[in-house]
């Protein structure tokens, strides 16, 4: 979908945003990277996971914020995502967003419908992939 696309279906809008905001942000994307982190050094691949996803959502919406866009609907995760697909797919790698896109549906699955389904490979491939989407969005965000 084209950001004009996102904005005529209600799934974003527009929005001033301050530098404090998306600094908030960013700072939430860290602490939730380095606690995936801590969460595969203990076994616990379902929370790693979860906190990998979440670095890489906080830090989305801190380029939406930069750009002076949020989410406009409840479809909350979506809009972050189709978000950076839209305006920042040049700047990331194609696994990584793809990467991005998968976690969100496999973390509602753990979380709502199935225990166990996160794997530890799954978790240990996701930290690596929200380490470099929250590396990259920082580049972006000049910070």
């Amino acid at each position: 979908m084209s950001l004009s696309e996102l904005l005529r279906s209600g799934l974003i809008e527009k929005y001033r945003s301050d530098e404090d905001q998306i600094r908030n942000e960013v700072e939430i994307a860290k602490d939730d990277l380095s606690s995936a982190k801590r969460m595969l050094g203990i076994d616990e691949w379902r929370w790693a996971h979860s906190a990998a996803y979440n670095a890489m959502l906080q830090a989305g919406r801190a380029l939406m914020f930069s750009k002076e866009y949020r989410p406009g609907s409840q479809e909350h995760h979506i809009a972050v995502i189709s978000f950076v697909q839209a305006v920042y797919a040049a700047k990331f790698d194609p696994p990584v967003l793809q990467a991005f896109e998968k976690a969100r549906r496999r973390r509602n699955e753990s979380l709502y419908d199935r225990a166990g389904s996160v794997s530890e490979t799954q978790s240990r491939n996701l930290v690596g992939y929200a380490g470099t989407f929250v590396d990259t969005a920082l580049e972006l965000l000049r910070l």
